[in-house]
């Protein structure tokens, strides 16, 4: 009884699908700003060091701006290493406070 419960359990086990690899990316260009939303407009909320790696969670949909999970928003033209293939902001994002 104990093989086939084990027998079973592999063959699950090489059937599940791998979970994905977060998205990462890391720092370039200095120490770069993390802000309230995606753009200029909105406030500093604090500072990401230049080689930090970070989490993606989400760009914007022209993938000028990147969420990193849990801290802000950044300019994506001073990250590198990062996949394309993230979520897009919802179309009707309005940011903070709107």
């Amino acid at each position: 009884m104990r093989a086939i419960a084990l027998a079973l359990f592999a063959s699950l086990t090489l059937i599940a699908p791998a979970p994905a690899a977060e998205p990462t990316a890391r720092v370039t260009g200095g120490d770069i700003n993390l802000r309230a939303g995606p753009g200029l407009r909105y406030g500093i909320v604090g500072r990401l060091s230049d080689g930090a790696e970070v989490v993606l969670d989400y760009c914007t949909r022209n993938d000028r701006w990147c969420f990193i999970a849990g801290a802000g928003w950044v300019d994506a033209s001073y990250l590198v290493g990062w996949s394309a293939r993230l979520r897009v902001t919802p179309p009707d994002f309005m940011g903070p406070g709107w």
